[in-house]
């Protein structure tokens, strides 16, 4: 991949932008017009052809939005280097984002340098493969390509130039010992540590233009390497962060959108202005997908959990002024950790037709929780409130339990069992939809409550963290507390249950 530097003017850089009708959302911006994009875009239409749909058959001709993407995407510098090392691409379905990818691979492994080492990389090797079985096909059906390969199940050999090209996956005992010029990247969202990822940036030192493209749909949870990437990237982008090895080409949907509003498919779903999709298959799937699902994988919006547990809004809809009655009786649930999640508190007190519910979360460090802390906070509130109950899950509580019996503190335990904790949830589930919990709207408490998802059992469902990592320690504290509260155990005589029905 060689091209010399063209120095530009102010207004000549201005062409380089990408036009409005389906500009990114976030993107890290061009500063030179040398570029291998229109490389690339050449090899592609001479001897790459279109798999699918009604072009099926013709040469590949990348649209305008794509052709800006990978002239961005390749950008060099004034020492003629390759501008990127890293860069990551977030695009919703339906947009070409194999096909771009197998293009990618494929002109690294012929036009790269000699000895060129071009990888698929992914979570699991079932999705590596969906970009590399792309490009093992191109060559495949291409007298040209396949005349100069070897061409197996899981490699692509080009002896003449001692390069090849292999499918890579985070599933494999170790990929150590690799040395990558270039490696396409699909779906980051589902890498679930950093392992892969961190041997390949690291491998590729020695390379003279190293490159990882990423090419992504967004996740559902924050707390992953695409998460922080992607968190990265908008710095980069918004000009927070200086970093000229990292490339960023972002589309979404604004967060607050409606799924129905046309105008938002088109500002993150640039094959939209290129006719490549229609309107009639985003209504369609508008209509018969989950509101998540649409939002992650047509808007490509971050969501909280693969599964939600609320409706959007639903909980949202409950912020409102709370304060703890010292004079009314009040129950307090507990979710104790012992190490990396954290540890949630919650009182919840009915209070006419609705439950007042808020929460004291900590977050412990990595070395140790401070038990005493959480232990003095409770006797602090037994002190200051009318606390009918502490429940809390012996398996993790039970030394302070006891500690805290013999300071007067009603303790009663709660083993966070499936007999337990499925009416439970159901319960909360019910009491929010039916607009009977007040909360004062606190962030914290709030992601917590809506990262949770259901985990279906045998017997029902009940709240998980699913294949998330955020946390939901609050949630399940609350849950625990308004069970208590509003649910009264066998011979209670006190305050009625709060309707629910």
């Amino acid at each position: 991949m060689t091209q010399s530097k063209t120095s530009v003017t102010a207004s000549q850089l201005k062409g380089l932008l990408p036009k409005k009708e389906w500009e990114p959302t976030y993107f890290t911006k061009r500063h030179s017009n040398a570029s291998d994009g229109d490389d690339v875009i050449d090899f592609a239409y001479q001897w790459l052809r279109v798999s699918k749909g009604v072009r099926a058959g013709q040469p590949l001709e990348f649209v305008e939005w794509q052709q800006w993407l990978l002239k961005a995407l390749l950008e060099r510098r004034d020492n003629n280097r390759l501008r990127y090392r890293r860069a990551v691409i977030g695009l919703p379905r339906k947009q070409g984002k194999s096909l771009m990818g197998s293009a990618l691979a494929l002109y690294g492994l012929f036009a790269g340098e000699a000895g060129a080492e071009v990888y698929s990389a992914a979570g699991d090797r079932k999705q590596a493969r969906i970009v590399f079985n792309e490009a093992r096909e191109q060559v495949v059906k291409s007298p040209v390509l396949s005349a100069h390969c070897k061409v197996y199940r899981d490699a692509i050999e080009v002896p003449a130039f001692n390069s090849v090209y292999r499918v890579l996956s985070a599933d494999a005992k170790s990929q150590a010992g690799l040395n990558p010029s270039l490696v396409i990247f699909d779906e980051l969202w589902v890498q679930r540590n950093d392992d892969l990822y961190d041997q390949l940036t690291l491998g590729s030192g020695a390379r003279v233009d190293p490159m990882i493209v990423s090419i992504t749909t967004a996740g559902y949870d924050i707390n992953t390497l695409c998460g922080r990437l992607y968190d990265y990237g908008k710095a980069v982008a918004q000009g927070d962060e200086v970093d000229e090895n990292f490339g960023f080409f972002w589309w979404e949907a604004p967060a607050d959108c409606s799924i129905t509003d046309r105008s938002v498919w088109e500002q993150c779903n640039p094959n939209l202005a290129s006719k490549l999709i229609d309107e009639d298959d985003l209504e369609t799937s508008a209509r018969q997908s989950s509101e998540m699902a649409f939002r992650r994988f047509r808007l490509n919006q971050w969501v909280r959990a693969e599964e939600s547990w609320l409706p959007a809004g639903a909980w949202e809809r409950l912020v409102g002024e709370v304060e703890i009655d010292p004079d009314l009786e009040t129950w307090v649930g507990i979710d104790m950790a012992l190490k990396h999640d954290s540890i949630a508190v919650v009182m919840a007190q009915p209070q006419g037709d609705k439950v007042a519910v808020t929460a004291k979360i900590w977050h412990p460090s990595e070395k140790a929780v401070d038990v005493a802390s959480i232990e003095h906070y409770l006797r602090e509130i037994h002190l200051k409130y009318n606390i009918k109950e502490f429940a809390y899950d012996p398996a993790y509580f039970q030394r302070s339990a006891e500690i805290l019996i013999d300071d007067g503190l009603p303790m009663v335990e709660y083993p966070q069992s499936s007999q337990r904790m499925i009416p439970a949830c159901g319960h909360t589930y019910e009491l929010i939809i039916n607009n009977k919990v007040v909360h004062n709207g606190s962030p914290v408490f709030t992601d917590q409550v809506l990262s949770a998802a259901q985990r279906m059992t045998d017997t029902g469902w009940r709240l998980s963290k699913g294949k998330s990592h955020r946390k939901i320690d609050a949630c399940i504290a609350m849950v625990i507390a308004l069970d208590r509260a509003t649910r009264r155990p066998e011979g209670y005589n006190g305050p009625s249950v709060v309707p629910v029905w």
